[in-house]
């Protein structure tokens, strides 16, 4: 934020919950307006008073002309009488800006089993903070790839992220399991074109009281955008309407029928290839980067024309 005492223009864009209260006091100095677009994390978490008070400063704001949801979790949290944002200021779009993989042709660049490749191969991509192994669910993956290693001997195992082959014993699966660490963006599209499957089963309020991730993660959008079938679950209920066989497989914390499911899928190459052509096909609709943009380019040219509008009727500028 060593920039923001130069900060100036007609309306702001800022993006996570901390980053808006650090930049609060300097939209306040030059009365500018803001947009505040708030994803899952960077400060905003449920049912926290540290975060309520951020959330009131920055939400309650004349400056804050409009809040972008992107849970439905969020969206019903900051209008409830706990935050008591106004309706007017809260516009909901599902999904976020992501990169995508726009050069990706599932037809042409997904490798798949056993026309390309000698095995079946699952993900785990996630990052590990302060140890914690369950928030993200790396050791549910562990147990599945054990059940699942038991009946199906061409499956491989891959895990990108802080974890290592200490943080659970591996017991029998060791030599079916890589390890990859944590890597850069560039790294993924050949893995993911790759991989069969990611599996994902987050666990809100774990890390800490009121974290939570949002409806899918960002590794499984990626990882769906190259035709990676999404084994994963849902805990908050916040699925926006992906079809639960079709776009993506729904499990839970049962993890004998979870990997029941899994492997039934795995066993039927067209089903699979459904499920990660579903994936494929569905995220790129709901989640295309061109109608993400698109949407708060809109917003943000409502505002300014508001705002311009207001400058020309001479209604006074909202006070500090």
């Amino acid at each position: 934020m060593n920039s923001a005492p130069q900060i100036s223009g007609t309306i702001a864009y800022v993006t996570f919950l901390n980053n808006a209260v650090a930049l609060l006091p300097h939209f306040t100095d030059r009365r500018l307006p803001f947009i505040l677009q708030l994803y899952p994390g960077g400060g905003f978490e449920l049912n926290q008073e540290g975060t309520d008070t951020k959330l009131r400063s920055v939400l309650t704001s004349p400056l804050c002309r409009k809040v972008i949801t992107t849970q439905t979790i969020t969206r019903d949290y900051i209008k409830s009488d706990r935050i008591g944002c106004e309706c007017e200021k809260i516009v909901y779009l599902f999904g976020g800006v992501f990169k995508g993989a726009r050069t990706f042709d599932f037809n042409l660049d997904k490798k798949m089993f056993p026309r390309d490749k000698h095995n079946l191969d699952l993900c785990f991509v996630a990052h590990k903070y302060n140890g914690d192994i369950r928030s993200k669910g790396f050791d549910y993956f562990v147990e599945l790839a054990k059940a699942l290693s038991r009946d199906i001997s061409e499956l491989r195992f891959h895990v990108v992220g802080e974890y290592n082959v200490n943080d659970v014993p591996l017991e029998g699966i060791e030599d079916r399991v890589k390890f990859y660490g944590r890597q850069p963006s560039e790294f993924f599209p050949e893995f993911y074109a790759g991989m069969d499957g990611i599996v994902s089963v987050n666990r809100p309020f774990i890390l800490t009281p009121g974290a939570f991730d949002g409806f899918p993660t960002g590794a499984c959008l990626e990882a769906g955008f190259h035709g990676v079938a999404n084994f994963i679950n849902d805990p908050l209920g916040l699925n926006p309407g992906f079809k639960d066989g079709k776009d993506i497989l729904l499990i839970d914390e049962n993890i004998a029928a979870s990997a029941a499911k899994i492997e039934a899928v795995l066993r039927d190459r067209d089903r699979l290839a459904t499920l990660g052509w579903g994936a494929y096909h569905a995220f790129r609709q709901v989640v295309d980067i061109d109608q993400q943009l698109a949407l708060r380019t809109d917003l943000i040219a409502s505002e300014l024309l508001a705002l311009k509008r207001a400058d020309l009727a001479g209604t006074p500028k909202p006070s500090r």
